[in-house]
């Protein structure tokens, strides 16, 4: 096996563990989500013509002009996740299990301002965390390779100005500047630097290795796979480790942390057609990410050194969205709202890792263009208290023939639940429930690099419920 093989090995392990830095819990299509506000509960329908929350600085800047007076506005919201893992190997055997809840608590938190400038423009900014969550499969189970924990955060600083052409249109635009974050662990086998021209061809013998850690002689197993595979029997002490290792023991950790500045440019427009009844379009372009990380490997990794620093960077191509929405006023009490979305994942086929001193390595992905649907409503109670309904439904950006377990998108079905109270002619606050249904989420493969599919072993899925408990307020000046 040459050199650069083994290098880009080297890279499939530590490069496909920076995969996670935009997955969080669901919120939106893949790992693409929708601020949390009033619009929360109608599940985001209308969000692109919803005219009684400051949100609209993000969501779609030409709603602002619909708001007449100056007001500020805030949401704290809290996502609970119910994220079991349905292991298709005896990982009670094997003593590599997944936690019972695989995805920790998170919070969201978001604020803005809107300010009528004149009879025709509006302004308007708005800050937030926009992810804030990860994924703690557990230091024993199977991808622990790739991750066995991970915390993201992104806030997003949005500064939006609209205009009023007429009774019938507005039209907006907004620039926002994204900060992210993240740390992510690891724990892989301890390798020295003997073992470079080897571990590629381990690799691929894995699951028989796994086996021969239950067997009665499990180095006379090991020697014997070795010998079946046709490698040499030099690589004796590298199968020792791994023998170690698929039998629970610690490894080399590995420890991610990185940040990148990203930004966003959301241009929309809205059309009242007849009066009470408004179509939005609003288009959402988002500049590619190269995160730069620093990973703190401690023990020997393809290496004699047992304490090292790695400087990496990885291209991550985000989506454009186009979105559009309506809202029809049945009655004076009612209501109604939709959204269509097109998120366009097309172009995230792969991202591309760099470790110093080795070349680029490509990790497949081959996600596609994805929609999301939502309908809701909302009904007048009395003069103070409005509720509401809504459903959403996202389809997967991703075939389970290619998912991750660093990224486990699938579709989503969302139901939500919210009221508003007008507490006086100037602060109003809103409540909500939302309950997300993942799919299966399907994982068949440890990792993807060149068309090449690695570990058929990891093979599981998940029952995931995500709850999110919100509260909102609006306050006009």
């Amino acid at each position: 096996m040459t050199q650069t093989t083994s290098q880009g090995t080297k890279k499939i392990i530590l490069g496909s563990s920076l995969m996670l830095l935009i997955s969080h819990e669901a919120l939106g299509v893949g790992f693409m989500i929708n601020p949390t506000s009033h619009l929360t509960g109608i599940a985001n329908a209308g969000s692109a013509v919803y005219d009684h929350s400051t949100a609209a600085v993000s969501n779609n800047p030409a709603a602002m002009s619909l708001m007449h007076e100056k007001q500020i506005g805030g949401n704290f919201s809290v996502v609970v996740p119910d994220w079991s893992v349905n292991e298709n190997w005896d990982c009670g055997a094997q003593g590599n299990c997944a936690d019972s809840n695989v995805a920790p608590v998170s919070v969201i938190p978001t604020v803005g301002l809107i300010r009528p400038m004149d009879n025709d423009f509006t302004w308007g900014v708005g800050l937030g965390g926009i992810a804030g969550a990860g994924m703690e499969y557990g230091s024993q189970f199977k991808t622990r390779p790739i991750i066995t924990e991970n915390k993201l955060q992104v806030i997003e600083l949005m500064n939006s100005i609209s205009w009023r052409m007429d009774e019938k249109w507005t039209f907006g635009i907004g620039v926002g500047v994204l900060h992210g974050s993240f740390e992510q662990k690891q724990d892989l086998p301890t390798l020295s630097d003997t073992s470079v021209d080897d571990l590629g061809a381990i690799i691929a013998i894995a699951p028989d290795l796994n086996e021969c850690s239950d067997a009665k002689f499990p180095d006379a197993c090991a020697l014997k796979v070795i010998a079946d595979a046709d490698l040499d029997s030099s690589v004796g002490d590298t199968v020792g480790n791994l023998l170690s290792y698929a039998g629970g023991e610690t490894g080399t950790t590995v420890e991610l942390e990185g940040d990148d500045i990203g930004a966003e440019i959301t241009l929309g427009t809205t059309f009242e057609f007849v009066p009470g009844h408004r179509l939005g379009l609003v288009y959402r372009y988002l500049t590619d990410f190269t995160f730069e990380g620093t990973a703190t490997i401690n023990g020997q990794l393809l290496s004699s050194e047992t304490n090292q620093k790695q400087h990496t960077t990885l291209t991550w191509a985000m989506p454009e969205r186009l979105i559009i929405s309506g809202s029809h006023r049945v009655t004076d009490d009612l209501n109604l709202y939709w959204d269509l979305e097109r998120v366009f994942f097309g172009d995230f086929k792969s991202t591309d890792l760099r470790i110093d001193g080795y070349h680029t390595m490509k990790l497949d992905r081959n996600f596609k263009d994805a929609n999301r649907y939502a309908v809701g409503g909302e009904y007048g109670l009395n003069e103070k208290t409005t509720l509401q309904l809504g459903f959403s439904y996202d389809e997967s950006p991703v075939d389970d023939s290619d998912r991750m377990a660093d990224i486990p998108v699938d579709d989503i079905f969302k139901t939500a639940f919210g009221a508003i109270y007008q507490v006086n002619e100037q602060l109003n606050v809103h409540g909500y429930v939302s309950l997300e249904f993942l799919g299966d989420a399907k994982v068949e493969q440890l990792a993807s690099i060149d068309g090449q599919k690695l570990g058929n072993t990891v093979n599981f899925d998940s029952d995931t419920t995500l709850y999110v408990f919100g509260v909102s307020f609006g306050y006009k000046f």
